[in-house]
């Protein structure tokens, strides 16, 4: 009797333990709701040096969603950088797995943080939930649709449309930001 008097309050302060180390991994489901790739990082850095030489050094932020339901994550880069921001936001990409490379399925410009992937979806993707304000314009939560090719890339105008849907969200309000710097050239 007296061995289970002693097990009693361990095994409260065991559970109490796990409880508290469980909680910031339920909130963290909230953003970047599936794992990255093997090596996809390190892909979508190189993609970004490809595509945008000039831009860099730059900062971003990174969230992984499979939007077509293919079993394969696409990526949603928000960029942040003079390069690709204004006072109506920045450039956020979705890019999708193409072979060893990425291709890109939207360059969404003037977007802002928050930003969820939504329950329903257009042409077997997931519709988007897009922050906008600054710039002249209103201020909101758009929805963008996929339209069998890309995403629309003005979040401000039609087809974009307003919601108070939230969905899940892939990249918060002040999302974890990584810093790309330049590539070096040749002979440096």
């Amino acid at each position: 009797m007296l061995r289970f008097a002693h097990a009693a309050p361990l095994a409260v302060l065991a559970l109490a333990a796990c409880t508290q180390q469980a909680a910031p991994a339920a909130d963290a489901a909230s953003e970047d709701t599936s794992p990255a790739p093997a090596n996809a990082e390190e892909d979508i850095r190189r993609f970004l040096l490809q595509e945008y030489p000039d831009a860099a050094p730059m900062r971003y932020a990174l969230a992984w969603s499979d939007l077509n339901g293919d079993g394969a994550d696409e990526a949603i880069v928000h960029l942040i950088t003079p390069y690709f921001c204004g006072t109506g936001g920045c450039n956020t990409l979705v890019l999708t797995p193409a072979g060893p490379m990425w291709s890109k399925v939207g360059e969404i410009s003037v977007s802002r943080t928050p930003i969820s992937v939504l329950d329903s979806e257009t042409i077997g993707w997931k519709d988007l939930a897009i922050s906008v304000s600054g710039g002249g314009g209103p201020s909101g939560v758009m929805r963008l649709a996929f339209d069998g090719q890309s995403y629309p890339s003005n979040p401000t105008v039609a087809p974009a449309e307003p919601t108070e849907e939230t969905g899940t969200v892939l990249l918060s309000e002040e999302p974890e930001l990584k810093t790309l710097e330049a590539a070096a050239k040749s002979g440096e």
